[in-house]
C-alpha cells in the first residue's frame, strides 16, 4: 500500500494481490476536498485496468458526487465494485469539523442510487470524543442512516492522549482535561459507552463494529464485531466474486482489512476539513 502514493506502485502490488485489487479513495485526504485524487484514481485505471474494488471514504457525499460520480460510473461499467465508508458524528460546522457540511446523511440516497444500493454504505461514527460524545444525538444519526437503508456501522474512538502531537495541541485548547492525561478516558468508559452504542444501534438495524484502535472491545461487548473497513466478505457479497486473498498484517494491531492501495496523501489538513482531531493532517 505504501505511505506515499506513486502510480509506478500499483503495478507491484496488482502483481501481490492478484485479481483482489481495492483503491481506497481514501483514508488520508477526503475525496470530496480533493480533485487531485480522482485524477490518480483516472491515471491508475487508465494505466492498469479497472480494479475489483473502489471504497470511497468521506464526509461529505455530495461533494463526492460533484467531483467524482461520472468516473465511479465509468468504472462501475468496466466491472469495479464501489463501496463507501460515509463518517457522520453530528459534530459538523462545529469547532471538531468546522468545514464538514450538515447534510452528509440526506445524502446518503443519493450515492447509494449510484453505487447500486445502500448496501454499498457503512456509516461511520468516528472518533467518539470524551465529554462530547451524547447518545441522543448518535440516536438521532442511527435513525437517519436506518432511514436511508443504512445496516452497517463503525464506531471508533480518537487515540488517547501523547500519541498524535498535531492533535493533541488542537485538542488541548478544545477539550478541558487533555492536557492531564483526559482522566476517566479509560478502557472501562469506551466499554461502557460501546455497549450503549451496540443496542441504540441494533433497535435500528444496524450492526457496529469497532476499528482496529479499539478492536480489544469486540471480545467483551455482545453484538460488536471487529471491523474490517476493507471488509473482503463485504466486497465479494457486494461484487458477487471471491478472488484470492492475498495475506495482510493490516495497517495496524487490530486490522482486518484486505491489502490496499490509496490514491491519497497525507499532510493535506489545511485544505480539507480542518477537523481537530484529524491524525492524517
Amino acid at each position: 500500500m505504501g505511505l506515499v502514493y506513486r502510480l509506478a506502485d500499483y503495478e507491484a502490488y496488482a502483481r501481490r494481490v492478484g485479481a483482489a485489487t481495492v483503491i481506497d479513495l481514501t483514508r488520508r485526504t477526503d475525496p470530496a476536498r480533493a480533485s487531485i485524487v480522482w485524477e490518480r484514481l483516472r491515471d491508475v485505471r487508465d494505466a492498469y485496468g479497472a480494479p475489483w474494488i473502489v471504497q470511497v471514504w468521506t464526509k461529505n457525499p455530495a461533494g463526492v458526487l460533484a467531483l467524482g460520480q461520472d468516473l465511479l460510473r465509468e468504472l462501475m461499467d468496466a466491472g469495479t465494485t464501489v463501496a463507501a465508508q460515509v463518517t457522520v458524528t453530528g459534530l459538523a460546522g462545529t469547532p471538531w469539523e468546522p468545514l464538514v457540511p450538515a447534510d452528509g446523511l440526506r445524502a446518503l440516497p443519493r450515492l447509494a442510487w449510484l453505487l447500486g444500493g445502500a448496501a454499498h454504505i457503512t456509516w461511520r461514527y468516528d472518533p467518539i470524543l470524551p465529554s462530547v460524545h451524547s447518545p441522543e444525538r448518535f440516536t438521532t444519526l442511527a435513525r437517519q442512516a436506518a432511514e436511508a437503508g443504512i445496516s452497517r456501522g463503525v464506531i471508533n474512538f480518537v487515540a488517547a492522549p501523547g500519541h498524535y502531537k498535531r492533535v493533541d495541541r488542537r485538542l488541548q485548547a478544545l477539550l478541558p482535561g487533555w492536557a492531564e492525561g483526559m482522566p476517566g478516558y479509560d478502557a472501562g468508559w469506551k466499554e461502557a459507552v460501546a455497549r450503549e452504542l451496540v443496542e441504540i444501534a441494533a433497535e435500528q438495524g444496524i450492526a457496529l463494529g469497532c476499528c482496529a484502535e479499539s478492536a480489544g472491545l469486540a471480545g467483551r461487548v455482545p453484538g460488536l464485531r471487529v471491523a474490517a473497513c476493507g471488509d473482503y466478505e463485504w466486497f465479494a457479497a457486494l461484487s458477487g466474486q471471491r478472488p484470492p486473498r492475498a495475506p495482510f498484517r493490516g495497517s495496524r494491531p487490530g486490522c482486518g482489512c484486505v491489502p490496499y492501495f490509496d490514491v491519497g496523501m497525507y499532510g493535506n489538513w489545511s485544505r480539507c476539513h480542518r477537523c481537530a482531531y484529524c491524525y492524517a493532517g
